[in-house]
């Protein structure tokens, strides 16, 4: 077989959780990903909009992602947007004055 992918890809055996929309979550297994895309290994693949988020457990990733292309227990994916920002930043708030160590 012929290999058509411009990206090398890393394979990988990761949880996630997909949100298909906002009643619906569903585990899965982040199977592969490259630069430009994420294949993702789930019983339901075709029941899953063209549109959904992806967390990533081991990163703490949260993609937005597109249906590329779907097969009954996978999907191809790209992401349209990282929101990572907000999952790695320390809270911002202040500590009150009773918590900190005197």
């Amino acid at each position: 077989m012929t290999e058509r992918r411009t990206e090398i890809r890393t394979r990988l055996n990761i949880t996630g959780i997909i949100l298909a929309d906002e009643h619906r979550t569903m585990p899965c297994i982040v199977s592969d990903r490259s630069a430009s895309g994420i294949r993702v290994t789930l019983p339901c693949a075709d029941e899953l909009p063209d549109a959904f988020i992806l967390t990533v457990d081991e990163t703490g990733e949260a993609l937005v992602c597109r249906a590329a292309w779907r097969k009954s227990d996978q999907i191809g994916c790209t992401a349209d947007a990282l929101m990572t920002a907000w999952l790695a930043q320390p809270a911002l708030r202040r500590q009150p004055a009773w918590t900190k160590a005197t």
